[in-house]
């Protein structure tokens, strides 16, 4: 007889149930096998394996339902003005992985966080733009700073002009 580990005969009852019902696509032949020996041998009956498979099958729909209120419940919720203000204002962080502020737009997406979601991908979009913009205008500031002449560097294109004899 194969042994398992740990061996079937040291199994809970649920365990030993569980590889009976499971089927081959999750224990092999000889796993089942031992297992229905194992619950013969323990004087399970028929009609208790049932009734643990019915337990299981309830706990199974009551998750279920659980699940599709939790998810219900996640469609509505929306993120606190302090969350979003923070969110904008971190937002290329966010984009490039530097910072993460809660749950990513594809967990957001996957539970059901539709309000979320989209408040999410608005400001993290709006955010990045804003930052871009502000680097854009410090950057057009400084370089016109740079390039701007010292009142002694400043020459009136007339005088230019006579010094190199374009104009008498």
């Amino acid at each position: 007889m194969t042994e398992f580990t740990p061996p079937i005969s040291e199994r809970k009852t649920e365990e030993l149930i569980e590889i009976v019902y499971s089927g081959k696509e999750h224990w092999n032949e000889k796993a089942i096998r031992q297992s229905k020996l194992e619950l013969e041998k323990r004087n399970v009956s028929k009609k208790e394996q049932e009734k643990v498979i019915s337990k299981w099958e309830k706990e199974a729909d009551d998750y279920i339902v659980e699940l599709e209120n939790t998810l219900e419940q996640n469609k509505s919720e929306g993120y606190s003005i302090l969350r979003m203000l923070y969110i904008f204002a971190v937002a290329p962080f966010i984009l490039v992985g530097k910072w993460t502020v809660g749950k990513d737009l594809i967990e957001l997406r996957n539970e059901n966080f539709k309000l979320k979601f989209k408040q999410r991908l608005i400001l993290l979009l709006t955010g990045t733009l804003f930052w871009i913009g502000i680097f854009v205008y410090w950057f057009n500031a400084s370089e016109k700073e740079r390039l701007k002449l010292s009142p002694e560097e400043e020459i009136e294109i007339s005088d230019w002009k006579k010094k190199h004899g374009y104009e008498k």
